[in-house]
């Protein structure tokens, strides 16, 4: 779940006043919870307060109750504990139980707030043993009405959005569809309303065994090519220094008007770079309205083939979009990833990599791992395609027609390529002349394509955003 400690602050005595006006609906549901977990082990997720918990452990053999808020945690221990009842911290997607330890898992009103509901049930699968039940009541959309739309207004004032509603028939539709058969539910109040639902584990083939980050997404998450955390520390700068040149141009000193005016030039700079940065990112995006990258990622994998069988590396992957799009246009081949991923940016690793890949349906053809692109840590001629995208100019200190060379020797005779990247003379030399060269060499095929002249963006777009001498490099060995 996304939401940080501090929001569950605002949530958990909300959510208890909703729980203690509604005694009658709860009262019911803990009596069907207790007939449930009869002598069963049992697990709770997102207990919060640990209301549910510590109104129905008794009648377990033993039950945990977890929460990834350690504030909520120290609140639910406090006051009456049964002795069959331990709190501890857990993530409910990356639960820290093994296969087959529960016989009932219960979560309550918490599905409808998290960002993966998929992986949360998928965990669930996971660590309940065959025939095992999940207990699942959960709030559902049913319209603008009563306390309902009151409860949604106060929790989206907190912070706190609804990433899934679902009326009736929709809650009982995806439950079905991840791995359980509903066999009752039952709505308890009208008014908020709560819909009760107990659920059988299935014996489909879901069931299954996950790494730390092998998540169930529904869509890929490609980050940004320009980080939040730049934009933030441009907008902390210009605050920072315009606070401090409206108190030292407080002081009637000369010397208190000239450091006023330096530090209000600052402001401005760091306000201008903040401004320009927010227009790049959201022209980057990948859900903005403009989609650049997505667009030029598209573009360059259409020059990428691979035969039937074949294996293709991308030099600098980053959150591994390029890696994918050649993937999902070359199924019958693979494709390899390979990046530093240093701290500059931190978002891009390997296992958002492999989470994007499964979000593609591609993950069974593509691998990621760590590289250099300055040297590569394969053998002559080892790819039948190799392709990278914006990555030799942010490496410095070294000659770029040599970065590019060694990306070629591993490439096999006849084998494409296709290398984006601000190819201006400045940085990489002459290009031409750099072509003419692999041609000479004997390579097949060797051109440059300005993508700057409406392929990809125009000549003002990639003026605005410092694109300028966007080229690709592509050709046959």
């Amino acid at each position: 779940m996304k939401n940080k400690n501090s929001v569950w602050n605002f949530y958990a005595p909300v959510y208890d006043l909703f729980m203690r006006m509604n005694r009658p609906a709860y009262r019911e549901m803990y009596g069907m919870i207790r007939r449930a977990i009869k002598g069963k082990e049992v697990l709770e997720l997102a207990t919060g307060t640990g209301l549910i918990a510590k109104n129905v452990a008794d009648a377990a053999e033993h039950m945990t109750a977890t929460d990834f808020a350690e504030n909520m945690l120290a609140k639910a221990k406090k006051g009456y504990v049964p002795q069959n009842l331990e709190f501890s911290y857990a993530d409910a997607t990356f639960l820290p139980f093994d296969d087959d330890s529960f016989d009932v898992v219960i979560i309550a009103n918490a599905l409808h707030i998290t960002d993966e509901p998929r992986r949360v049930l998928s965990e669930i699968r996971r660590v309940l043993r065959p025939g095992g039940r999940l207990i699942a009541p959960n709030f559902i959309h049913a319209g603008k009405s009563g306390t309902a739309e009151i409860f949604s207004k106060l929790l989206t004032a907190a912070g706190i959005s609804f990433e899934t509603k679902w009326d009736e028939a929709g809650y009982e539709k995806f439950i079905e569809g991840n791995g359980f058969t509903m066999i009752s539910h039952v709505v308890l109040n009208a008014s908020i309303p709560l819909m009760y639902a107990e659920c059988e584990l299935k014996d489909a083939p879901l069931k299954k065994t996950y790494s730390l980050f092998d998540k169930l997404p529904d869509t890929p998450d490609y980050k940004n090519w320009v980080p939040n955390g730049m934009i933030a520390g441009f907008c902390a700068g210009t605050g920072v220094l315009a606070a401090g040149a409206l108190i030292a141009g407080t002081r009637k000193s000369g010397a208190g008007k000239a450091v006023s005016a330096i530090l209000g030039a600052g402001a401005l700079g760091c306000g201008i770079a903040a401004a320009w940065l927010y227009y790049t990112h959201d022209r980057y995006s990948y859900t903005g309205e403009r989609k650049l990258s997505k667009q030029i990622i598209e573009g360059t994998a259409k020059l990428v083939n691979i035969p039937e069988g074949g294996v293709g590396l991308d030099v600098g992957c980053g959150s591994g979009a390029l890696t994918i799009a050649c993937a999902k246009r070359n199924p019958g081949a693979r494709m390899i990833g390979i990046d530093r991923w240093g701290a500059e940016y931190a978002s891009f690793n390997k296992e958002q990599c492999e989470y994007n890949a499964r979000a593609e349906g591609v993950a069974g053809n593509t691998e990621f791992c760590s590289g250099n692109a300055v040297k590569l840590d394969f053998d002559d001629e080892t790819f039948d395609a190799v392709t990278s995208n914006y990555v030799y100019h942010n490496i410095s200190g070294t000659d770029k027609q040599a970065l590019l060379l060694e990306t070629l020797r591993v490439l096999k005779k006849g084998g494409t390529f296709a290398i984006h990247d601000i190819m201006s003379e400045n940085r990489y030399g002459d290009m031409q002349a750099f072509a003419q060269k692999l041609r000479d060499m004997g390579y097949e095929k060797a051109e440059l394509i300005d993508t700057t002249n409406g392929l990809f963006m125009t000549r003002t777009e990639a003026t605005v955003m410092a694109l300028r001498g966007s080229t690709i490099l592509t050709g046959i060995k």
